[in-house]
């Protein structure tokens, strides 16, 4: 017989822009709805109790805002944590047979079963990486949620290893969930990439494609320099082309982006539609990062049919599985002379191109969710 779970789902993670963790919260909270063991998913968000998913990335901008305009950013995350835990500290009745699923690292107050998923720990290994207030607001918190959690889930092998020897935890007391792609995400002919081609002045195959937020663990400075290493012909052949939200700690950044404009082209936060029509399009996606949690652009690059160059570290490497170019992010050089062999080997990206969606079928919200109810079984 299978066992019917009621779960609170904390939704905080969706808000607008949609990135990494919130895709994944959402993503994956739309699964769970589904899924035959799941009998009851409550929303939960800031002292609120949504009725679905779709109104989340407007409704919690509230947060978006008060990280933005709060003089001291550590002071508006004590705010949002205690916004968030008020509501669940008197628990109506009903509620203590419920299950408590942060997928966002930390846990609030909850009398019963909790979950967390832990993504990363660049707060530890890369603390230069992160800003203070975030530092502060981890250090703080992220023991507390580690002694409540009755389980953990991480997104990567690599992750767990961290965690285990790290915090000295039970290899038992950890489940891993790879991530998942949007079933949207499929190759395309030209014909269906040529909108965005036409907005951003491409060609079809002749750029390459980076999709970060600018902040300094996603290793951009080190990119640029590579790809402004490369010949002015193909430069002016392949331009660089990164995806994503200003983030921090990127002045230094921002100088290379502007002292490289003529090369190198900033979207911005662009929609699923558009994102998915670039990935289509490129020469190669890049994602030299120091760290990832997991690396979603290299599954949803494969999936869209277009090769991959990524680091040869930790989780990206593991999600890579063997279907992508491999650098090491630390070395300027190394970079530059991939980028330069990838354009020298067309027929090996064809080949990589075909490996890689192969390799991204693996990677479904469906798996996820089915590996997440295993999970949450085991904090029972």
């Amino acid at each position: 017989m299978t066992q019917a779970l009621k779960i609170v789902y904390n939704v905080d993670a969706i808000s607008h822009p949609l990135t990494g963790i919130g895709r994944y919260t959402q993503q994956l909270g739309l699964q769970l709805q589904q899924h035959a063991a799941v009998h009851d998913l409550k929303l939960y968000s800031g002292g609120r109790w949504p009725d679905d998913f779709d109104s989340l990335p407007t409704a919690n901008q509230w947060l978006a805002r008060a990280r933005r305009y709060v003089p001291f950013k550590s002071l508006a995350l004590r705010l949002y944590h205690a916004r968030r835990s008020r509501g669940l500290k008197h628990m109506p009745a009903h509620l203590k047979a419920y299950l408590l699923h942060s997928p966002n690292f930390i846990l609030m107050p909850f009398d019963g079963p909790a979950v967390t998923t832990i993504h990363d720990l660049s707060f530890i290994h890369y603390r230069h990486t992160q800003p203070v207030y975030r530092l502060r607001f981890l250090d703080r918190e992220l023991p507390k949620t580690l002694a409540q959690a009755r389980h953990i889930i991480t997104v990567s092998e690599s992750i767990k290893s961290e965690l285990i020897s790290t915090f000295d935890l039970p290899e038992q007391q950890i489940s891993v969930t790879h991530l998942g792609v949007d079933q949207r995400f499929k190759p395309l002919p030209e014909s269906d990439c040529r909108e965005v081609l036409t907005a951003f002045d491409l060609s079809h195959r002749q750029y390459f494609l980076a999709v970060a937020t600018r902040e300094p663990r996603k290793n951009l400075n080190r990119l640029i320099q590579a790809y402004v290493g490369l010949s002015p012909k193909l430069k002016n052949q392949y331009p660089l082309i990164l995806v994503g939200d200003s983030g921090w700690l990127n002045r230094e950044l921002n100088q290379l982006l502007q002292q490289h404009r003529h090369h190198i082209r900033l979207t911005g936060y662009i929609d699923q539609s558009r994102l998915h029509q670039l990935y289509a399009g490129a020469t190669m996606t890049l994602l030299p990062s120091l760290y990832e949690g997991f690396g979603l652009p290299i599954i949803e690059s494969m999936a869209c049919g277009t090769p991959v160059m990524t680091s040869n570290v930790g989780a990206m490497a593991e999600v890579a599985g063997g279907q992508a170019l491999l650098c090491r992010p630390l070395e300027v050089d190394h970079i530059q002379k991939k980028l330069q062999w990838a354009i020298d080997n067309p027929k090996w990206c064809q080949k990589a191109a075909v490996n890689g969606l192969n390799h991204s079928r693996q990677f479904t919200w469906q798996n996820c969710a089915k590996a997440t109810v295993e999970a949450y079984k085991k904090a029972i």
